[in-house]
């Protein structure tokens, strides 16, 4: 074990003394211990996250793969095809062919994205110019807050340095082949069938979802700094998560994420709004519900105004936008989109990047800039609710999902 709490989660002598010298601190001394923690973890999180992102393999896990886009539709309309009398098969095998082959071009070409020094040094940056007063706050919340304090805070200067490496990688990689013979396949069977064209801005896409990956393997890093600081950890880490300045913090909500239907951290839920009922928070029968975690949206890719979600007692706002955390927003459908209400904003709920993957997270997700490109035709996502399970869940086989998923909505960590 590294220099986290022990296996019983008792606390050795060294941490309790560590404890005690951190609450002999001013909070001036404190907060300087804070920043140097959390610049510390940065760094060391993006390298080694940058690292693992010129891999291949790291691109072909679940938890970081950019996924084929639409590919819910590509599988709708290959089993309407199939239907097809005689020629049905034949129809549909260019299809399935596509998304093969574009899955395996998104690993070369966000591998090669990856590697770019460019990409390595726009991080470094953003590391090195990041604020750091609120240091103190991001210590006391959850591990990966320093992730996305930090996408946040450098968003459009990270997001202009992927597009630049990723206009480059398309101009020259198979990937852009591959998708157009995929959709021109997908387009000629849907004219056959009475289906919409697909269409897609595909390096606005792979700049969307590399970053993505790039934020989520930052991120694995600052959780296991955070959790357990191994040998590797800096000491001014260790100093604060080795048991001493966060030990005796409260901790907040756990993330919402999706789990298996049979996951003991599965939720159920006592109330879910229907189509014209009236808005509703997701709540059980504890008086436990869907809150927000973050203290203000993350604006992503320069595009969209991200909220994080947990799941805990819900807490009184009083309108405060500087800090929504606790907030437990009503939801209500809109067409389908289950939507919810921040504070006079609308903000659909989504799966994270569009993954589909055990412990991926649910966020609410908005256009920063124009309403219209919140709620476009294929951007909905619906979420069922079960009456027999009380889960809620997002539909298998819709827009941008696969039939091979089957996720609800639960907790990272513990049971309800």
């Amino acid at each position: 074990m590294g220099a986290g709490a022990s296996a019983d989660n008792a606390m050795s002598p060294e941490e309790l003394a560590r404890v005690h010298a951190m609450l002999a601190l001013t909070p001036e001394e404190q907060a300087k211990k804070a920043a140097a923690a959390m610049k510390d973890c940065l760094a060391l999180a993006a390298t080694t996250g940058l690292a693992r992102a010129s891999r291949p393999e790291t691109w072909e896990e679940a938890a970081n793969r950019i996924p084929c886009p639409m590919k819910g539709k590509f599988e709708n309309l290959q089993r309407q095809i199939e239907k097809v009398p005689m020629v049905g098969k034949t129809l549909a095998k260019p299809v399935a062919a596509g998304v093969e082959s574009v899955e395996k071009a998104f690993v070369d070409a966000a591998s090669t994205v990856g590697k770019d020094p460019a990409v390595a040094a726009a991080y470094r940056a953003a590391v090195d110019g990041i604020g750091v007063d609120a240091a103190v706050d991001l210590v006391q919340g959850a591990p990966g807050s320093f992730t996305e304090y930090l996408a946040g805070q450098t968003d459009g200067a990270l997001t202009d340095g992927v597009t630049a490496t990723v206009a480059a990688v398309l101009a020259t990689h198979t990937l852009t082949k591959v998708w157009g013979g995929a959709t021109e396949a997908y387009n000629a069977a849907a004219t056959k069938c009475g289906v919409k064209p697909i269409e897609l801005d595909l390096p606005s896409y792979v700049v969307e979802q590399a970053m993505a990956t790039l934020k989520q393997l930052v991120s694995d890093k600052e959780i296991e700094l955070r959790d357990n600081p191994g040998d590797d950890a800096p000491e001014s880490v260790r100093e604060i998560f080795g048991g001493g300045l966060r030990t005796a913090m409260a901790q907040g909500s756990e993330p919402l994420v999706l789990v298996k239907p049979d996951d003991p951290r599965q939720i159920q839920f006592v109330v879910f709004p229907q189509d014209g009922a009236t808005p509703e928070r997701l709540v059980t029968g504890k008086g436990l519900g869907v809150v927000v975690t973050a203290r203000q949206p993350v604006v992503q890719s320069k595009s969209w105004a991200v909220l994080t979600l947990g799941f805990g007692r819900p807490a009184e706002v009083a309108g405060d936008r500087g800090d929504l955390r606790g907030y437990a927003p009503k939801f209500h459908r809109r067409g389908r989109f289950l939507v919810a209400d921040v504070l006079g904003e609308e903000y659909p709920l989504k799966v994270d990047n569009g993954r589909y993957f055990d412990q991926n997270a649910i966020k609410l997700v908005r256009h920063a800039t124009d309403a219209s490109k919140t709620f476009y035709e294929d951007g909905a996502l619906d979420f069922n609710y079960s009456e027999e399970t009380k889960h809620v869940g997002p539909d298998r086989c819709k827009q941008w999902t696969s039939d091979r998923y089957n996720f609800v909505l639960g907790l990272r960590k513990n049971a309800p």
